[in-house]
């Protein structure tokens, strides 16, 4: 007997010699050319789409400047079917055939290792001299302080999408259909938001975000009494982060629900048919989810130098509506959005609306000067950095890279150029690292939903009902069943 599979298998095979080919990029087009999913072939150069209704599935093999390719959805067979890989993508499995297998071996290991979507993330660390600065309400110093940048990256290999759990069960009989709404609150709603998943689970790992100038994402500072704790302290931080952000992004809300009535806005609507005569019609919602690889590369140091601010009175209609974006998208409290669309809008500013926005941002000064001039114009900080002077008399542009790391207090943290230019303390500690023995990196799995579901249809013949029991042929009667099951 045949058991029926819920999905396609697709085996990604080089155009001349016909070898798997792993880490091709997969994309199920709907119409007009969207995209209807993403997956990447595994080490074996298989990819498993999930099976739907339509009569044609449409793929692209590639990046986007494949051409689409068009199956008869209808006569695909469960077994892995061959697809070519595109000849640029295939290289590294030709190139490499007519070099030995030592060689091989070794470059497909390091061509994995360094493979896959790469976050960056930036940690400050300070002496336990300078623990001062960490505090909640730092003191009121205008003198420069030293630290530690460590800089830290994660490697997202993915290990392909996968049907999860079931969400709802809707049977219709011959020629029933109905709508249902699908709410997702995993992800964000806004309409202009064009970060992709990884992107929203970086910023959800980092510490908080700064502005818009930010090249990583800043984890907690930490006070760094030696280097060798400094870079495991900061590897468990980012692991157990990543793991708990994956798990909270599962436990939100996701559900499909019939409509009676109106559509409600700004909810994606599904209409379900059942065009065949011969039976019912069971289509099963599932939560699409991808498994990744997740490597924790080891920690790099760098000298860093602590700048004081002390900026004027921000909480004016004049600078909210000059970085009105910058201060919008770095919200600590997300309820005063709303307000602040109004303050940057062209219709007249409600006095109490204008009140609760000011207030808000007096209230956390630091927080949001560290912001503007993260993500203020590059020229005019490099001008005022100009007119600063660290410890030996020298501009602070002669030694810092005009590019803002983290916020500590009311300091803001700059890379310094070179280890001699930091105290004799961190330059004693930063020599003498590479004569440490080096640390692995540290690898784990985790499970990132995808946005959206998955959708699966399942025919259950007539015959098969008259030859049930009497309440499945009330079922009958009746033309619709429905099962629901949260996973």
């Amino acid at each position: 007997m045949t058991v029926w599979q819920d999905s396609w298998t697709f085996r990604i095979v080089d155009q001349d010699t016909g070898a798997a080919v792993p880490g091709v990029p997969v994309s199920v087009l709907e119409s007009g050319g969207r995209s209807g999913g993403y997956w990447v072939s595994d080490s074996d150069g298989l990819v498993r789409i999930p099976k739907h209704d339509q009569p044609r599935l449409r793929l692209r093999v590639g990046l986007r400047n494949e051409e689409a390719i068009e199956l008869d959805a209808r006569s695909l067979p469960d077994d892995p079917i061959p697809l070519t890989a595109p000849r640029d993508i295939a290289v590294a499995g030709t190139a490499a055939s007519a070099a030995p297998a030592e060689s091989l071996l070794h470059a497909v290991t390091a061509a994995q290792s360094q493979s896959g979507h790469v976050m960056r993330f930036a940690r400050i660390g300070v002496l336990p001299k300078d623990r001062d600065i960490t505090a909640a309400k730092s003191p009121d110093s205008m003198s420069v302080r030293y630290g530690l940048l460590i800089e830290i990256e994660l490697v997202w290999q993915s290990l392909g999408a996968e049907a999860g759990g079931t969400l709802y069960s809707i049977s219709l009989g011959p020629g029933e259909e109905v709508k249902v709404a699908v709410s997702d609150g995993r992800w964000r709603k806004s309409p202009d938001a064009r970060e992709r998943p990884l992107q929203i689970v970086a910023k959800m790992v980092g510490a908080r975000q700064i502005g818009d100038g930010m090249d990583a994402m800043p984890l907690d500072v930490c006070v760094a009494a030696d280097l060798p704790s400094a870079a495991a302290d900061t590897v468990k931080l980012l692991a157990e982060r990543t793991a708990r952000t994956c798990e909270a992004l599962r436990r939100r809300a996701l559900g499909v629900t019939e409509l009676d009535g109106d559509k409600p806005a700004g909810t994606p609507v599904r209409t379900l048919r059942n065009m065949r005569s011969e039976g019912v019609l069971t289509y099963h919602f599932v939560e699409p989810i991808e498994r990744h690889r997740v490597i924790v590369r080891t920690p790099r140091f760098r000298p860093a130098l602590l700048v004081p601010f002390r900026l004027p009175n921000i909480a004016t209609r004049e600078v909210v509506r000059r970085f009105g974006h910058t201060l919008r998208r770095n919200l600590l409290d997300r309820r005063l959005g709303p307000d602040v669309d109004q303050v940057l809008g062209p219709d007249p500013v409600p006095a109490a609306a204008e009140q609760r926005v000011y207030a808000h941002i007096a209230a956390h000064l630091p927080y949001y000067s560290a912001t503007i001039i993260a993500a203020g114009d590059p020229a005019e900080r490099f001008f005022a950095l100009a007119k600063l002077r660290d410890p030996r008399g020298r501009p602070l542009t002669d030694v810092i890279e005009n590019i803002v790391v983290d916020r500590v207090g009311n300091y803001v943290a700059f890379p310094l150029r070179s280890v001699a230019d930091t105290t004799p303390e961190w330059r004693s500690a930063l020599t003498a690292s590479p004569a440490q023995p080096p640390r692995g990196s540290q690898e784990f799995t985790v499970t990132v939903p995808v946005p959206g579901v998955w959708l699966r249809s399942e025919l259950l013949p007539a015959r098969l009902a008259t030859e049930s029991d009497a309440g499945a042929e009330e079922v009958k009667t009746e033309g619709r069943t429905e099962r629901r099951k949260r996973g």
